[in-house]
């Protein structure tokens, strides 16, 4: 018998990929039989992606539509069953159908409110907005307090809280004298031509900009898509480097050697790139609007602004390039400090705890 069976139709590399897959592999190293079911045109790239995580990477199991996932939870006859996307909420609800497994304990692991992906009254945002409270019994939780309030207000469904996680065996910092004042910094930004939540053409048009008006004092850089995407997107980068699409432990490698981290997102449900970053001793500029307050606190360990306002991400730049360098030295330790609150342990025993508490006690 499994104790738990996280249900990730993904190709793997989302940040709601990372805290599944971090978090299931802390669960193993803590006991926890816990394992991945995965679609299975996906399961060989998961395998791949987090081939750094020994502990669950050989434990991402392969299965073919709702019957096969059916299939492999009455083979492992989980404890419990945890949904990962709003997608994956209907497979498994299929699954329990065709195994006839309507005893099977479940839950869902929110990790954003996924009916912002879409078009109001699209097929797809019907199906994401019927996600929630699909299953009776399901057990909801999340990271942040952003998702409680969003699930709660629109949907009438209680989201129960637990605590994110951070890897830090790819996210550490090298910490060191902050560099002098008026010494050229290095700013790196996270760009997704295909995700329209995540800004792209805004954070092209800001990071050339940055790139063109402070060129001098600010190396600029990006890193999230290939060349032929931004292409494909009709997106053109002027005086800023591309670094291309980097595996975990590249882009730990990328922000110890920056100065500044900007998410230009529209919002965030929970902002990890940006806490990574700070765990690497990274200052960052991250959005207002979501559960970026979990661990940003403006002026202190970050620059919280709102991102759909190019103003307002210039003031913020501007502001960090007028820090001194022990200002900017304070801000980096703070940042690290908020980021090393949290680990993958913290997270699976919050989960663990939550999930004992609520279901496996039943």
């Amino acid at each position: 018998m499994t104790d738990m069976l996280f249900v990730l139709p993904v190709s793997g590399g989302s940040g709601g990929a990372h805290s599944v897959m971090q978090e299931a592999d802390a669960m193993r190293r803590l006991g926890i039989d816990a394992v991945i079911a995965v679609n299975a045109d996906n399961a060989g790239r998961v395998r791949r992606a987090y081939a750094d995580l020994p502990s669950i990477s050989k434990h991402v199991i392969g299965y073919a539509g709702a019957e096969g996932l059916g299939a492999l939870i009455a083979q492992k006859a989980p404890g419990v069953a945890i949904a990962t996307t709003n997608q994956s909420v209907h497979v498994l609800a299929k699954a329990l159908r065709s195994a006839k497994a309507g005893n099977q304990r479940t839950a869902y692991y929110v990790q954003d409110y996924e009916p912002l992906f879409y078009a109001a009254d699209s097929d797809d945002w019907l199906t994401a907005r019927s996600s929630y409270g699909l299953i009776p019994g399901m057990v909801h939780f999340a990271k942040t307090g952003w998702l409680q309030e969003t699930v709660r207000n629109n949907h009438g469904v209680e989201v129960l809280k637990v605590e994110p996680s951070i890897d830090h065996a790819v996210y550490f910092p090298c910490i060191g004298p902050a560099r002098a004042t008026g010494e050229r910094l290095t700013a790196v930004a996270m760009l997704r031509p295909a995700t329209a939540r995540r800004a792209p053409r805004r954070t092209t048009r800001l990071m050339n900009r940055l790139a063109h008006e402070f060129g001098d004092r600010l190396s600029c850089s990006v890193f999230g898509c290939s060349d032929d995407e931004l292409a494909n997107h009709s997106l053109e980068l002027k005086g800023v480097e591309n670094h291309g699409v980097l595996p975990r432990e590249q882009v730990g490698e990328l922000f110890r050697g920056t100065d500044l981290f900007l998410d230009l997102s529209d919002y965030q449900a929970f902002g990890r790139t940006a806490i990574e970053a700070m765990s690497c001793g990274t200052i960052s500029i991250v959005p207002v609007h979501g559960g970026t307050s979990e661990f940003a606190r403006d002026g202190i360990n970050a620059f919280v602004v709102d991102t759909r306002d190019d103003y307002a991400v210039l003031t913020a730049v501007a502001g960090f390039l007028g820090l001194t360098g022990s200002e900017r030295s304070d801000m980096r330790l703070a940042g690290i400090t908020a980021g090393f609150r949290h680990s993958p342990e913290t997270a699976a025993l919050s989960e663990i705890k939550l999930l004992a508490s609520h279901l496996l006690q039943r």
